[in-house]
């Protein structure tokens, strides 16, 4: 995503807050302090969930219907609605919203999630990325109606319309609105996967989950109740988007996995150094697990420990979905992990950084920050660098350069940008204030004790 600032004002408890993604971005902070609300909106935003009408393309759409091909400087077409577009943009995030919660409208009503884009850098990158795009009404090469391109270190793009469809002007420029938005965060679509706070649960029953609201439609036919009655109590029941998604990922398990991605090393890390074992996935979309060293007996998922049930889905987008350029999106990586393994898991997300994907995670882990800081410190040259590597089992690859990393405190209903320093890293205070308070509390007892004793 280009130089881009995101603000929130009345998103759940946050009253306003701002933050930038980075290559590594962190949202730490306590409990109930709204970082899930910000994923869940930041997901929204990379995936372009939301739709857009923007007023220009209106004129071009008609435009086009007439001469069926026509030619515009893209620079100037963003530059000259610029606020139309994030007006358009902002206004698109927020009719999305009780989709993306399952929640009524007038639970998101004072909700409003705006941008701040870099123009100039956008305008740089649509020139230098060519811009191609066929938009068809079946999965036919031939049977295209709408045909957008734009070649590398060129600013004219041609929109070329064949008149022998009857497309309605509406959905055109809902469509051309699409694919500028896409073009104006990023040279091509980003795939966006968010894992959940909730992994755990899901990847044991989401096939209970859909098959009870498909047992419930049956059963109102049968007993002549009508299924419309139904569906709307189960849309009023809807889960939040991200979740919804999470479940049709895992619903279609079988077919995924029939594709391979560029990150087997950073599956086979976790599968090696955390879990000791690999997963597999049987014809009928059941997750197993085969342990090393127990004669290949593979077990159900559910017969496994908490730690191999809530890393299965990092493990299967890194062997099956992940590519250069994603955003990989974790709500609580340490989850049922030994504090040896948030370490480790730490330097396979930092290694995932090193190799294009962007990563965004919300963590109450100190053990897991404080293991970012020592990658960001191995990031410097100094004598004993190799040495302290070798010692402490630091793998080529794993040490993160700072200006890679943001993080953000969630706190007394904001969001402030941490410090982050070349030398330390980041500047926790917030843990390092409940560990102090911790220490001190143990001393005092201890101490305490110790003199009634005495």
């Amino acid at each position: 995503m280009l130089e881009t600032k995101v603000s929130f004002n009345n998103l759940g408890v946050i009253k306003q807050g701002n933050l930038e993604l980075n290559d590594f971005t962190l949202l730490c902070g306590a409990n109930n302090t709204g970082k899930t609300y910000v994923m869940y909106s930041l997901y929204a935003l990379l995936d372009q969930r939301f739709e857009v009408n923007f007023n220009f393309v209106v004129n071009l759409v008609r435009q086009l219907s007439q001469e069926t091909v026509c030619q515009y400087n893209i620079q100037n077409l963003i530059r000259d609605n610029y606020d139309n577009i994030l007006e358009e943009i902002t206004q698109g995030i927020k009719n999305h919203l009780p989709n993306l919660f399952g929640v009524e409208s007038d639970e998101v009503r004072q909700t409003q999630i705006t941008l701040k884009l870099d123009i100039d850098l956008i305008l740089a990158n649509i020139t230098n990325h060519p811009w191609q795009s066929r938009v068809s009404l079946s999965n036919k090469e031939s049977d295209w109606f709408l045909d957008i391109q734009k070649p590398e270190n060129d600013t004219n793009v041609t929109f070329t319309m064949r008149d022998d469809k009857s497309i309605p002007h509406n959905l055109l420029t809902e469509l051309i609105s699409g694919q500028i938005t896409r073009l104006i965060f990023s040279k091509k679509k980003q795939n966006c996967f968010l894992i959940p706070a909730e992994r755990g649960g899901l990847n044991l029953f989401f096939k209970e989950l859909s098959s009870i609201r498909n047992r419930l439609l049956h059963h109102a036919q049968k007993d002549k109740i009508s299924p419309m009655e139904v569906l709307k109590d189960i849309i009023k029941s809807r889960y939040a988007e991200p979740i919804s998604d999470y479940i049709e990922f895992l619903n279609d398990l079988t077919n995924t996995k029939k594709r391979k991605s560029d990150y087997q090393i950073q599956a086979q890390d976790i599968q090696k150094k955390i879990i000791n074992g690999k997963y597999e996935i049987d014809r009928y979309g059941d997750i197993f697990f085969l342990p090393y060293r127990s004669n290949n007996k593979k077990m159900p998922l559910h017969f496994t420990s908490s730690t191999v049930k809530t890393l299965f889905s990092l493990v299967f987008y890194l062997e099956h979905l992940a590519q250069p350029g994603d955003y990989l999106m974790i709500d609580e990586p340490e989850l049922s992990l030994h504090p040896d393994n948030q370490r480790n898991l730490a330097r396979v997300l930092a290694k995932l950084v090193n190799n294009g994907v962007k990563v965004v995670l919300s963590t109450h882990s100190p053990y897991f920050v404080r293991e970012l800081n020592n990658l960001m410190m191995l990031n410097k040259s100094f004598i004993k660098a190799s040495e302290l590597r070798q010692r402490y089992g630091y793998e080529p690859g794993e040490s993160l350069n700072p200006e890679k990393v943001s993080a953000y405190l969630f706190d007394q209903k904001t969001i402030k940008e941490m410090e982050i320093d070349v030398n330390e890293g980041i500047i926790a205070e917030t843990f390092d204030d409940v560990i102090n308070n911790l220490n001190q509390s143990s001393n005092d007892i201890y101490y305490a004790s110790q003199e009634e004793e005495d």
